[in-house]
Order: structure tokens, then C-alpha cells, then sequence
């Protein structure tokens, strides 16, 4: 299961660097849970055609983290964002530091929009 939730993953940050028959193969298999008899019938190959089809997406989706690593940073960056909001909830704000925690909190918010 937590390897079909990191192709998901995986396939939302480099899906398009794919061929589009290997990204149909994969969202089939990750996004609708088709199993590869199910995706042979529909994309009218062989089983094995589907088999080997999404091995090899899969194998070049790890690639690509391996070598780019966006997903390791997306997820390095959320774990700090969440660190921060949960710090600044912590914090109880004096007359004095409410304008600049509104700020922090505010620009926090606009970074994990940019992010997600």
C-alpha cells in the first residue's frame, strides 16, 4: 500500500516527464486501482505489455526523484512550514509583536500555498 501512495507521489511531481501511454499505465494502476489485467484490456496489450510497461515507469519515476528530488524537498519543506505555524500558535502576542506574528503567520500561509 505505502509504495502505491508513493507513486502517486511520484507521479504528480514527474508524471509528465513520462510517455503518456507509461503515465495513462501508472494512473490506472496508482490513482484508479486497476490491476494490470484491467489496464491490459483497456489500453488493449498484454498483460505482460502492462506489466512490463509500468515496471519500467515506475523504475523511471524513483529515477527522477533520485536524481531531482523534489518530493524529498516538498516534504522536508512542509515538516518546517508545520513546525513554524505550530511554534507561532505557541507564541501569545502582546499589543506590541501582533502586527509582526499576523505578518509571519500570513507569510507562512502564502509559502504553503505557493508549495501544495
Amino acid at each position: 500500500m505505502e509504495e502505491i501512495i508513493e507513486l502517486g507521489w511520484l507521479l504528480d511531481f514527474y508524471g509528465p516527464l513520462l510517455t503518456e501511454k507509461r503515465r495513462q499505465i501508472v494512473d490506472m494502476r496508482v490513482n484508479e486501482d486497476m490491476t494490470l489485467a484491467e489496464i491490459a484490456e483497456t489500453c488493449q496489450m498484454t498483460r505482460q505489455g502492462a506489466y512490463d510497461a509500468f515496471a519500467q515507469a515506475r523504475k523511471q519515476l524513483k529515477e527522477y526523484e533520485n536524481a531531482l528530488g523534489l518530493l524529498e524537498r516538498y516534504r522536508k519543506i512542509h515538516a518546517e512550514l508545520d513546525k513554524c505555524l505550530e511554534a507561532l500558535e505557541g507564541v501569545k502576542a502582546t499589543p506590541e509583536t501582533q502586527t509582526a506574528l499576523d505578518e509571519a503567520r500570513r507569510a507562512l500561509g502564502q509559502i504553503e500555498r505557493i508549495e501544495r
